[in-house]
């Protein structure tokens, strides 16, 4: 059976001592994650990393954010790789871009990243990465299950004392400031190409005046981002350092790509929205940037921006952020071609009206999953690096805010490997504000409509996307549409990754439309995804909030 979901293995901590057999199946059963779980993992993924790589005795590192209980599943983690073979070193506390870093500079053959990114402190999970800093895919990820499965079947006794000695790494070194190395490496290199700086943000009034707030969501990036921000020229104020723990009342994790809200309507625990609330409003104007949250492993970002009529703030989703971006590229002719990469939840608009921009901008679709942008991005069938002599003009994006681009390899001329950095997303969206401010480029899609819902505590079993369940859903979205327009029929779409999606398109009037359905990768809920292009919503003759309502309603009863 398999153990990993969209992004890794995530389920809630237990740290109890228990025997393989019965940690698997506990996962499985309840989605609970143990020390004995992570150990036969790390035996698993060590076998399978032996298959793969000639080297006798291979160099592993193991990273980690402050979830409570990770220091329990980092030492199991580290004995089940020592136990194969592997030679363990740790990189600390660290944000998941900072371990592929570090694989990249001290050429690791495989990264492990302890985590479950935007979930609450009482779960964590493991992220896997090979030695070029790709996530696992489905073939290796379905082998290392498969070997979990064969170890836990096998009766096996551990010495305490033989996996206290294994729980000693190689080396241990300071993961974090590596990170911090290569973020500053690539903003000399965009500031160079673009022309603009942070601090010319602030003299251009892209962002507020005051201090820019930022929510590291109580992850590794809260303790350092903010100075480091500062000493970049954009004077920065961290908001999650007085939160309990990380992801609880800060974060990018809380918030929806589409909100936002009037002045009035701000409220809540969250600790981002209480600064914001506080902001001086009669200096702030129209389009200026004046916050930015990560989620907990800082692989993604999102940032918030006064409405155009001033009466409030926005999220600036992850689409809007990538064309920001391309239209700068664009501008500043720092690619001859652009190939953005978008999920099957970003705006239809997004991709629908790339033939606005002057020179050719190429776009391809793909499965939900940063790990699907960057293959799409490698164009190739597998994994690879990128050979160019400046920085390419590729670029991958969801809307939640996971932004894949390219990063030079510290040891390979003119190679580029691809990774989402939360940190990086922030300062490429302002330096790209700053250019289009400078040019007076103002070349943006106008946003379709779109509705994204989940269903919790189901049971993912009853839906794989192609079952009868499956079909029952098709008929009732055909239904409504054939009664509230002039559509007739519903076609289905298969995307490379999504194993559990129902993905169905159709058009009304010639207006595009596409609804998703999906299970969640780690968690017990399957999401409904209504996407309608620009022009569409106007064709209905009812709210489309309804047809969402309608099959969310229809999957609660079916999938308990």
């Amino acid at each position: 059976m398999q153990l990993f979901g969209t992004d890794g293995v995530r389920g809630k901590v237990e740290n109890i001592e228990i025997e393989y057999e019965d940690a698997v199946s506990l996962y499985h059963n309840q989605r609970i994650i143990t020390p004995s779980l992570m150990r036969v993992i790390g035996e698993a993924a060590a076998i399978e990393l032996f298959a793969r790589c000639e080297k006798p005795k291979p160099q592993v590192v193991i990273g980690w954010d402050n979830r409570p209980n990770n220091i329990h599943l980092r030492d199991a983690l580290t004995q089940g790789l020592a136990i194969q073979g592997c030679e363990v070193h740790w990189a600390g506390e660290i944000a998941t871009p900072g371990l592929h870093y570090c694989i990249l500079e001290l050429e690791y053959d495989s990264g492990f990243m302890v985590t479950a990114s935007h979930n609450p402190a009482h779960d964590s999970g493991l992220k896997i990465f090979d030695d070029l800093g790709f996530k696992t895919y489905p073939e290796r990820e379905e082998e290392i299950s498969k070997i979990v499965e064969s170890l836990a079947s096998e009766d096996r006794e551990f010495d305490d004392l033989l996996l206290e000695k294994l729980n000693i790494p190689t080396t241990i070194f300071n993961g974090g400031k590596k990170h911090m190395e290569a973020l500053q490496n690539r903003l000399n290199l965009i500031s160079s190409s673009w022309g603009v700086t942070l601090n010319d943000a602030i003299d251009m009034e892209v962002v507020t005046s005051t201090k820019f707030l930022v929510d590291g969501s109580k992850g590794s990036t809260h303790s350092w981002l903010a100075n480091w921000l500062t000493s970049n020229g954009l004077s920065s104020l961290e908001q999650s350092s007085s939160c309990v723990e990380i992801n609880k009342n800060c974060g990018a994790g809380n918030f929806s790509p589409t909100e936002k809200w009037t002045w009035e309507e701000i409220k809540g625990d969250h600790v981002l929205l209480n600064s914001i609330k506080t902001l001086e409003i009669s200096t702030l104007k129209p389009g200026q940037i004046v916050a930015a949250a990560l989620d907990g492993d800082a692989d993604r970002c999102l940032l918030f921006e006064v409405m155009e009529n001033g009466s409030g703030i926005q999220v600036i989703d992850g689409d809007r952020i990538a064309d920001d971006i391309i239209q700068a590229g664009v501008l500043k002719r720092s690619s001859p071609n652009w190939i953005l990469a978008a999920s099957i939840e970003s705006d239809l608009s997004l991709t629908s009206s790339l033939d606005r921009f002057s020179e050719r901008v190429g776009s391809v679709e793909t499965a939900v999953g940063d790990r699907w942008l960057s293959l799409a991005l490698c164009n190739s069938s597998e994994p690879s690096l990128i050979q160019n002599m400046g920085i390419p003009g590729k670029i991958g994006c969801e809307d939640s805010g996971h932004i894949v681009l390219p990063i030079i390899h510290p040891k390979h001329k003119n190679q580029w490997s691809l990774v989402g950095d939360g940190v990086m997303t922030l300062v490429y969206t302002i330096l790209a504000r700053c250019v289009l401010k400078s040019l007076n480029g103002n070349n943006g899609f106008k946003s379709g409509w779109k509705l994204r819902k989940s269903v919790k505590d189901v049971d993912r079993k009853l839906w794989d996307g192609k079952n009868e369940l499956s079909f029952q859903i098709q008929n009732l979205a055909e239904e409504w549409f054939t009664n509230n327009s002039n559509l007739t029929k519903l076609s289905r779409v298969e995307i490379n990754g999504s194993t559990s999606l129902l993905l169905l398109r159709g058009e009304v009037e010639k207006f595009s439309f596409s609804l998703g359905i999906r299970n969640s990768g780690t968690e017990s809920k399957i999401s409904v995804s209504l996407r309608l292009s620009v022009g569409c919503k106007e064709k209905l003759s009812k709210d489309p909030l309804e047809l969402v309502e309608l099959l969310c309603e229809n999957l609660s009863r079916n999938m308990r």
